[in-house]
Formats: C-alpha cells, sequence, structure tokens
C-alpha cells in the first residue's frame, strides 16, 4: 500500500495542528507568566517606592509597586460585597481619593463586615503609602447592577466603565474634560488611616517556578504528541512492503 493508494487524512492532520498550536501558545503564555512575576519580585526586592504625578507617570507603573502620593479623600465610598477574609464574609471598602496633582482614583481601605460604620474621612490633603493594583474584575458575572448618584453603596461588581461615568459626574462638574484624570487601576493602602479594617494583601500566587514547570510540561506535551502523529502517519500510511 503507497502514499497514492491511499487518501491523506487532511481532517486529523488539520484537528492534530489546532491542538499542538494552542499547546504550544499556552507554553509560551506561561513562560511570559514567569517572566511577569519575576520582573514583580524584582522589584519588590529593590524596594523602591515611587511618587507618580501625571497619568503617563502612573500608566508606566507595574502590578505590586509601591507608591507614595499626597491628596485626600472624597465622599464616595463603594463596598463590594461577598469578600471573605479569615473564614468569614465582608467587603472591601473603595474610596475616591484626589492627588494633588489632580488624579483622581479609587483606594482599597481593607476588609470589614461592618457596613454601619462612618466611612468618611478627613478633607485635609494627607500622604498615604499603597500598593498599585489592576481594577478588580470577576470571573463570572450574572446580570446587570444600578449604580447609584450616591456618597456609599454596596456593589457586586466594581464595573469599571459605570464606576468612571459615576466619579466624573460626582467629582468633575467644575472641571473640564482635560482636567478630570481618572486613573483605570486602583490603590490598595498600607497606610494605618484605618485601624479598624484589616489588610492582608496577597502577593501572586503562583510563583515563577511553578509558571515555568507549567510551561515545560506544555512543550513536552507537544513533543509527544508529534511523536504520535508522526507514529500514526508512519503505520497508516507508509509503504509496507
Amino acid at each position: 500500500m503507497t502514499w497514492a493508494t491511499r487518501k491523506f487524512p487532511w481532517v486529523f492532520s488539520l484537528l492534530w495542528l489546532v491542538i499542538l498550536m494552542v499547546m504550544i501558545r499556552a507554553g509560551f503564555w506561561q513562560l511570559s507568566r514567569a517572566d511577569e512575576k519575576q520582573l514583580i519580585n524584582d522589584r519588590m526586592a529593590a524596594g523602591y517606592i515611587n511618587s507618580p504625578q501625571t497619568l503617563n507617570d502612573w500608566q508606566a507603573l507595574h502590578a505590586f509597586d509601591e507608591v507614595q502620593i499626597k491628596g485626600q479623600f472624597a465622599n464616595t465610598h463603594f463596598l463590594l460585597d461577598n469578600q471573605i477574609m479569615e473564614g468569614q464574609v465582608g467587603f472591601f471598602v473603595f474610596t475616591a481619593f484626589r492627588t494633588v496633582d489632580g488624579v483622581l482614583l479609587l483606594v482599597n481601605r481593607g476588609w470589614t463586615d461592618d457596613d454601619q460604620q462612618q466611612f468618611d474621612l478627613q478633607v485635609e490633603p494627607m500622604r498615604i503609602s499603597a500598593l498599585l493594583a489592576d481594577w478588580p474584575r470577576p470571573g463570572i458575572q450574572l446580570g446587570e447592577q444600578e449604580t447609584n448618584n450616591q456618597a456609599l453603596q454596596h456593589l457586586t461588581y466594581l464595573e469599571q466603565q459605570p464606576i468612571t461615568a459615576l466619579l466624573k459626574q460626582r467629582h468633575c462638574q467644575s472641571l473640564d474634560t482635560e482636567s478630570c484624570k481618572i486613573l483605570p487601576r486602583v490603590l490598595k493602602l498600607k497606610t494605618a488611616v484605618d485601624p479598624a479594617f484589616k489588610r492582608l494583601w496577597q502577593l501572586p500566587k503562583m510563583t515563577v517556578e511553578k509558571h515555568r514547570a507549567y510551561a515545560t510540561q506544555w512543550f513536552t506535551m507537544s513533543l509527544v504528541l508529534c511523536f504520535i502523529y508522526m507514529v500514526f502517519i508512519r503505520k497508516t500510511y507508509a509503504n509496507k512492503n
């Protein structure tokens, strides 16, 4: 039996190629994540404290970078519900903060289970230390939620677009469009402004070594898949004497 006497398995080969590409891409993604985690570890080990001023300065920073800024808290609070800490259900408190350079952002002040306490802070300028973080996103969002123009509200999801629109409505009415600078990221407070709130900020759970180990697994499985394909083709479609 020769190659000419048997139809080549194009469908099977295409399926094999797609699976192979997915596995190789997964391996390179794990390597890129390992590089990101290594960069985070290096920056945190250096202990450098940033003092960003403009939005460009903020955008140049990375997650888990430590910043020290001066500004004042505003009377707008979002309580992110269903947050678990040390086995208890409560919420994270996000409060609007405007820096002395005019950048408006949200600060995660910590976790609490008491929504009847006073959340307003002094309006005088203060200096805070915090860790920069990406905007919190839910894994799965079920349904829509309503965001109201009020100082304090519970939310199930901290949706970026409606929150940004609300911050503009409440704190940028007296400013022109260019002067209203809202940071699309959040800060995790380190300063002991709220002793009643718990702040146990976790570093990335997946280590550099684990990401590289997963990458090795993906590349190894890719080689095995290539070997299996070659054996299949050879046994089924090579010349037989």
